[in-house]
């Protein structure tokens, strides 16, 4: 886990401890392959909104979090992101992926993930097995509630969601500017890693496909330039530009 979910996982369980409460509740029951499983939700209440994180648990394996550190905002926005590293996809007809943010879409189709530091192989390819077998008729019976936070999983990778996010930097005025690319596709833009102030960048809010694409605005109320931009990389030394094809765009300020 990186420095900035960290520093937001550490927010999040002191805020819970200081100001929410829980209920924990079973969800949904079965047997599978032998084995029982069972869904659970947990509603956290906040000042003006409830959170509810779910977790499932099959058999001997240890229990999966579905949460906003194992799962995204939408689709990913391409299936090579995610290079090596084992998935399968459990709903191939999901909703498709969007290039323009929409917070009001209910349902977002995500994929989840099983970090290695804590599953093995095994366990992995297990907790395949059972979501490709089980998770599309739990979806079935609680996915469609209208106004639901039911989690719409498409797919499982092996992984941390941090190890198929792109990281650029760069110094800027003495300090260090960051853009990030998630595997939704969203694009971010900070002066910290922790990511509570985003910052106007002048690039597309998401990756536009196909082709992979960015828009980069010019103009007298644009953000960065691509000459700025060649001066952020990754720990590979790679720019934006190696990864995505950047589009000029007069800025519609101008």
């Amino acid at each position: 886990m990186d420095k900035r979910r960290a520093s937001f996982s550490l927010l999040m369980m002191t805020l819970l401890s200081l100001f929410g409460c829980g209920n924990t509740k079973s969800l949904y029951t079965g047997t599978f392959n032998g084995e029982p499983y069972e869904l659970s939700y947990h509603e956290t209440k906040g000042f003006s909104t409830n959170t509810i994180n779910y977790e499932v648990k099959l058999g001997r394996w240890k229990a999966v979090k579905i949460d906003a550190l194992t799962t995204d905002w939408g689709p990913p926005y391409a299936d090579d992101l995610y290079g090596d590293a084992p998935r399968v996809y459990i709903d191939k007809n999901h909703t498709p992926y969007r290039n323009e943010l929409d917070n009001a879409v209910q349902h977002a189709s995500t994929m989840l993930y099983l970090s290695p530091s804590r599953f093995n192989q095994d366990a992995f390819a297990q907790y395949a097995a059972f979501m490709q077998s089980e998770w599309p008729k739990i979806n079935r019976q609680y996915g469609h509630v209208e106004y639901s936070e039911f989690p719409h999983i498409i797919g499982l990778v092996y992984g941390d969601q941090d190890d198929f996010v792109r990281t650029f930097s760069s110094k800027k005025e003495g300090k260090t500017y960051y853009i990030s690319v998630e595997p939704d596709g969203r694009i971010r833009y900070a002066a910290d890693e922790k990511w509570a102030n985003d910052q106007y960048s002048g690039l597309s809010e998401k990756v536009q496909m196909p082709g992979k694409r960015i828009t980069v605005a010019t103009g007298k109320n644009a953000g960065l330039s691509l000459a700025e931009l060649r001066n952020y990389k990754d720990a590979a030394g790679k720019t934006l530009g190696d990864y995505f094809k950047l589009n000029e765009k007069t800025s519609s300020a101008d």
